[in-house]
């Protein structure tokens, strides 16, 4: 098994070297390295109760010829014991095993994220054995289990973070609608923080913040640079305070371009 998961990791990691960095690929990759030193690490605990096993089936047979039977019964009630160990140690590997080649299948698929709360609950279930068997290990199933969570996180349409495919074309279509917009339509300035003298000056402030709402497509070009840069996720929150914009706004220029083609919002 130990073989297998050298040459698993050796795959993954020339796999990784080949692939794209996106955000959702890169988490993936990393909890990937993650369990395999999970694995490694029990790998190299259960040789070492074999060892141990290994002697005190030595043991016990010369205590049996040597007509000590209340030693025998020690080292075959610790044979035992160890024993169930290893299979637990047996059992935890192949479970880790089992969600590292998931993961791996995962960065292959259009749409990972349908599998991944399976991924998390699995993890979840592990975690007593883990506890068990191999405590030191608890924090890198941690690690396993945020980077999965987060993936989740960045991927969810319901939260302020979208994940969205951007397909390279029809763009120019959008690109031409936002250079016709009237230059008066863009959004003002943000306002300087001089003091005004007089309250009217104040309420003539704040009449130019709300005055000429922005064209919707020329919010969409902002979106569409903005995935550019960012590997295809916007962060909503990020991006209204950016550009002064409501969320409302900026689901409608979504909805924009993907009526448009331009893009797919996934909705999980």
């Amino acid at each position: 098994m130990s073989s297998a998961v050298a040459r698993g990791g050796l795959l993954s990691r020339i796999i990784w070297a080949l692939k794209p960095k996106d955000p959702t690929t890169k988490n993936l990759y990393d909890a990937i390295v993650i369990l395999e030193r999970m694995i490694n690490s029990l790998e190299s605990s259960k040789r070492s109760l074999k060892a141990v096993v290994d002697e005190h089936a030595k043991r016990s047979k010369m205590a049996a010829q040597d007509g000590k039977t209340e030693f025998q019964a020690i080292f075959d009630e610790e044979i035992k014991h160890i024993s169930s160990l290893m299979a637990i140690f047996e059992k935890v590997t192949y479970d880790l095993l089992r969600v590292r080649y998931r993961l791996e299948t995962l960065t292959l698929v259009e749409e990972p994220m349908k599998m991944l709360p399976e991924v998390i609950r699995e993890l979840q279930d592990l975690r007593p054995e883990v506890e068990r068997i191999a405590p030191e290990l608890t924090t890198m199933l941690n690690e396993v289990e945020r980077k999965v969570s987060s993936i989740i996180a960045v991927s969810n349409l319901g939260t302020s973070t979208l994940t969205l495919p951007l397909p390279k074309k029809q763009v120019q279509e959008v690109q031409a609608d936002a250079k016709t917009a009237a230059p008066a339509q863009l959004p003002p300035l943000p306002p300087t923080e001089t003091p005004l003298p007089s309250r009217q000056g104040r309420v003539e402030k704040r009449d130019v913040a709300v005055e000429a709402p922005v064209p919707t497509n020329v919010v969409a070009q902002w979106v569409l640079d903005e995935l550019r840069g960012s590997g295809g996720i916007l962060d909503l929150s990020s991006f209204t305070s950016k550009f002064r914009v409501s969320k409302e706004k900026v689901f409608e220029a979504l909805r924009y371009l993907e009526e448009k083609g331009i893009i797919k919002v996934k909705r999980y």
